[in-house]
């Protein structure tokens, strides 16, 4: 009877079972948490690549509008030059009329705005003449055309990174999302190298059950050193809640 008693609750098999059971525990929620970042991980880069087509889009789409303000610009300066050329009086409006029309309706808020043209004229010249006289029409138009000619819209610095803001906020959302994935790829990496360590803590515990000698304590006790120092390095880790 004393003889099955010392078998039940031998020392050994005791502490190599709670060890193992403890390494096996830690395995699990280290592979878990692995599969978790890699999941987040996958998500992020594919988010990342979905807002980095919606920048190159708008990139594109700015491109596009900053061609069409340059198109206006250089149309507009031919207008008001064969105007102030143009020795018939009816010649030289109309060519000062498409050019006013041109940049009060064709160029963007931003082209505008850099060419420093008069915002009166938008309103005053062109969608409502008759909010204005005739001479202040003209004061305006004359103004708004002499402006026109002092400033070059594709040497603006600001007018361009104003344009391309929204791709470049854009871009940025997309390198923050794809860091998000390497920061989730790295810890995931993490808890595959803890998963690592649990698994030769478990290899040393296990082949402990096979000496006969007291060496097997040492080989438990440096599987159970291992299995500790996984889980303080796993406790270190971040993890997804």
């Amino acid at each position: 009877m004393s003889e099955e008693k010392v078998e039940i609750v031998d020392r050994f098999e005791f502490f190599a079972a709670i060890l193992l059971g403890a390494a096996a525990i830690c395995t699990a929620l280290s592979s878990y948490q692995s599969g978790l970042w890699g999941g987040i991980q996958a998500d992020s880069y594919g988010r990342a690549n979905t807002e980095a087509t919606q920048a190159a889009s708008l990139q594109s789409k700015a491109v596009v509008e900053m061609s069409k303000d340059a198109s206006v610009d250089v149309t507009a300066w031919r207008l008001i030059l064969e105007g102030n050329d143009a020795t018939n009086p009816a010649d030289k409006e109309r060519s000062f009329e498409i050019a006013t029309y041109l940049y009060t309706k064709q160029l963007s808020e931003p082209g505008y705005k850099a060419l420093g043209l008069p915002p009166e004229a938008k309103n005053e010249v062109v969608d409502d003449p008759d909010t204005a006289t005739e001479e202040k029409q003209e004061a305006i138009k004359e103004e708004l055309l002499e402006k026109a000619m002092e400033t070059e819209l594709t040497d603006d610095k600001n007018y361009i990174r104003e344009m391309l803001a929204a791709a470049t906020a854009q871009q940025e959302v997309s390198a923050k999302t794809f860091k998000a994935g390497q920061d989730a790829n790295e810890a995931g990496d993490k808890f595959e190298l803890a998963n690592v360590i649990f698994a030769v803590s478990l290899f040393f515990m296990g082949i402990a059950l096979v000496f006969r000698t007291d060496i097997k304590w040492y080989v438990l006790w440096a599987g159970g050193l291992l299995t500790v120092g996984g889980l303080i390095y796993m406790v270190t880790l971040p993890w997804t809640f």
